[in-house]
């Protein structure tokens, strides 16, 4: 009898411990997150394949987009771009972009294209960032050139894969952002922290290394993308870190004057 309740008393306690096995941690890749895999390889950068031409409807005036999501492509994934009730601290995609010589750009507007769980965005503001001389191996934020926080809006891309819609997150209204010819890193990141809409939402960064359908502007550097989150223990490591991608989808907004 005794050595029956003892193993009854024994299974009933491991149970809570086998359930606490069984809890999945957030992924910061995409892939990982939905248990897809994607292979390990070095992102395709040859040449592109056909473009639709002309900028997407959310980027106008338009001076920079890196490009659709191509889930053809062998890569195809995202990166963890959100702060939520998962993640609760936070993760953040640093995209890169180039200023070409000859004038100056008068940013008003910044966007990343991210897989969401939903369209809601609550509270419905974005923290911005543009930063220029991030090292190349990582290991600091270079030096912040524009930022701020702004109402942010959700517009469908009409893209998606992993069981997740792509949508523009796009903040307007930037003042006094002018960058001079030169490298830059851009960052928008999609708030959900109401516990009572987003108890299951995530945002990842969708990349671009296919086709980069509705490309604008110069080509966005490849492999030189940053990722910066203490929830994942990334401290301004490169992307490469994280996964394959070579690029990211993100877009600027505002106009150019020449010299």
């Amino acid at each position: 009898m005794k050595k029956m309740i003892f193993a009854a008393a024994l299974i009933t306690a491991l149970i809570p411990f086998a359930a606490a096995q069984e809890v999945r941690l957030p992924q910061a890749s995409l892939d990982r997150e939905v248990d897809v895999q994607v292979p390990a390889r070095a992102a395709v950068l040859g040449n592109p394949r056909h473009q639709d031409p002309g900028a997407p409807s959310y980027c106008k005036p338009c001076l920079f987009y890196a490009g659709d999501f191509d889930s053809t492509a062998s890569d195809a994934n995202g990166l963890a771009n959100e702060v939520d009730v998962i993640v609760s601290t936070g993760a953040t995609v640093y995209s890169p972009f180039l200023v070409p010589s000859g004038g100056t750009w008068h940013v008003t507007g910044l966007f990343t294209d991210d897989f969401m769980s939903t369209k809601v965005l609550d509270p419905p503001t974005s923290p911005y960032e543009i930063r220029a001389d991030i090292p190349p191996n990582g290991g600091s934020g270079g030096k912040l050139v524009c930022h701020g926080k702004l109402h942010a809006t959700a517009i469908p891309t009409g893209l998606s894969d992993f069981g997740y819609e792509i949508f523009a997150v796009r903040v307007e209204g930037i003042k006094n952002c002018r960058l001079k010819t030169g490298t830059y890193w851009e960052s928008v990141v999609p708030y959900c922290t109401n516990t009572s809409k987003c108890s299951d939402w995530r945002s990842f960064e969708a990349n671009d290394d296919g086709a980069m359908n509705h490309r604008h502007g110069p080509l966005e550097p490849a492999n030189d993308s940053f990722f910066n989150s203490g929830f994942f223990g990334a401290v301004w490591e490169p992307s490469s870190e994280q996964q394959s991608s070579g690029r990211f989808s993100a877009g600027v907004i505002g106009t150019a004057k020449l010299k």
